[in-house]
């Protein structure tokens, strides 16, 4: 059996058009981290750190388990809530590594000891679940995080055009750029929010 790659094998989900488009989307496991404020503050980067400490900790530390199979760890993702969208410190999010079919909570919790013994952190702020967004509308978005808006407004407009309402304030964003390495006009960031039939 091949490498698992949750990217590749739901490509409309990960390498949508950057047009709109309509999506259902399954349920999927994720490791999960919590919080609110700036994306810039420090806590929010501790949060992606732990995720991806999470991720490898389950791609490189269970190779021996029988239910065990090797897998592409895949981009980070935000769930994002702005109560004030001028107002950062209002902003309310939920940080994820989308993780393979086989995995459950029952895996989750060996995966964190694991990782707090070998990389000396505390793993007490990650959590596992299995969401299901269903149905979406999505768009990738080319260029900085601040013109994100731009591309919303697209989406809402295929919303109006398509007989759709959003069913929550919230919105997904999957990064699959690297902002370290890549131009801001460059960037690649998948946004979707769940939408119902009006």
């Amino acid at each position: 059996m091949g490498i698992i790659d949750v990217t590749s094998e739901y490509r409309s989900l990960y390498h949508p058009k950057n047009e709109p488009s309509l999506v259902s989307v399954p349920a999927f496991p994720y490791f999960i981290v919590d919080g609110e404020g700036d994306p810039a503050d420090e806590s929010y980067e501790k949060a992606v750190q732990l995720l991806y400490e999470l991720s490898y900790t389950l791609k490189m530390g269970f190779t021996k388990e029988p239910w065990y199979r090797d897998f592409v760890v895949s981009p980070l993702e935000g769930v994002w809530t702005a109560l004030e969208v001028e107002n950062r410190d209002t902003w309310r999010w939920s940080s994820m590594i989308v993780q393979p079919s086989f995995v459950t909570e029952e895996m989750f919790h060996p995966v964190a000891e694991l990782c707090s013994f070998k990389k000396k952190i505390s793993t007490k702020d990650a959590r596992f679940a299995v969401l299901e967004d269903g149905l979406c509308v999505t768009m990738m978005h080319i260029g900085s995080y601040a013109e994100e808006d731009l591309s919303i407004e697209k989406m809402e407009a295929f919303c109006v055009e398509n007989d759709l309402l959003r069913s929550s304030e919230s919105h997904r964003e999957i990064y699959l750029s690297d902002p370290k390495k890549t131009k801001p006009e460059n960037l690649k960031t998948v946004l979707r929010f769940a939408v119902k039939r009006v």
